[in-house]
């Protein structure tokens, strides 16, 4: 597949980087060098991503476009080491600025939309991709360069994409919690998590049909407060557990009286 960049460098190896090489070379697109500050694990990593690794800058020094894909706060520090970088330069980072990369002169961000591991490789195919650069120029390389991947392609600021992290934590992270909860509870009583399968498909379905306020049901919703009351009842142990049943209850609960048209 043609590309306008030859040579694609990543540095990070994680379940970011991961999964951008696969989509890559799944496009017949093959990346140069995957770069690890630890030298001990280069073997490791190639043997993974089957491609080369490094844990020397010079080797990617030359590269069209270097992908960052570490831990938000070692971003700063990886380009201290890319000053001298011209090509294109992007992190994956919900939350980070595209200016942290400001030290180079093509710059910008890739942030794929989507929890990712090494075990569950990612379908980019429409996988929303937030895309931002400094200056046009490098918006329209970037952009196509995404389009390869996903037919997802949203241009947004910093702001707008920070924005739209924190949305996903929401519906990403802290369902997860919820799940972790409900599968101790079960668990106390025999029972596994995949009884619940159902019932959370059956209600994020309902969310994206219906639009999440009106697919809201449950005790706290109809102010059944005998439920609740029995619930905190069984909670009475589980004080962390409790308090978050609470909280959410009263939430609900507020919600809904002071917005009756809901």
């Amino acid at each position: 597949m043609m590309t306008l960049f030859d040579k694609i460098s990543f540095i990070g190896s994680g379940n970011v980087a991961y999964n951008y090489c696969n989509v890559l070379k799944n496009n017949n697109i093959t990346p140069s060098f995957v770069l690890t500050r630890d030298e001990s694990k280069i073997s490791s990593i190639e043997k993974s991503f089957a491609i080369k690794a490094t844990a020397d800058y010079n080797d990617i020094i030359d590269s069209d476009l270097i992908i960052i894909a570490v831990k938000d706060e070692a971003i700063r520090d990886v380009v201290l080491n890319l000053t001298t970088y011209k090509g294109v330069l992007v992190h994956t980072s919900g939350t980070q600025p595209s200016s942290i990369l400001d030290m180079t002169p093509n710059y910008g961000v890739i942030y794929p939309l989507q929890t990712m591991t090494k075990s569950n490789i990612a379908d980019f195919t429409r996988l929303p991709l937030l895309i931002t650069a400094s200056s046009s120029e490098v918006l329209k390389k970037i952009h196509t360069f995404a389009k390869m991947m996903s037919d997802n392609v949203l241009e947004c600021t910093d702001e707008d994409r920070r924005n739209i992290h924190l949305s996903a934590v929401f519906v990403c992270n802290f369902i997860n919690v919820m799940l972790q909860i409900g599968e101790q509870i079960l668990e106390d009583k025999g029972f596994k998590l995949s009884l619940l399968e159902h019932l959370v498909r059956e209600t994020i379905d309902n969310a994206f049909k219906l639009g999440p306020v009106k697919a809201l049901t449950g005790p706290a919703r109809r102010s059944d407060f005998d439920t609740i009351d029995k619930h905190l009842s069984l909670l009475e142990k589980d004080v962390e557990e409790r308090k978050i049943y609470e909280l959410l209850t009263d939430y609900i609960i507020n919600k809904y009286k002071n917005n009756e048209e809901l």
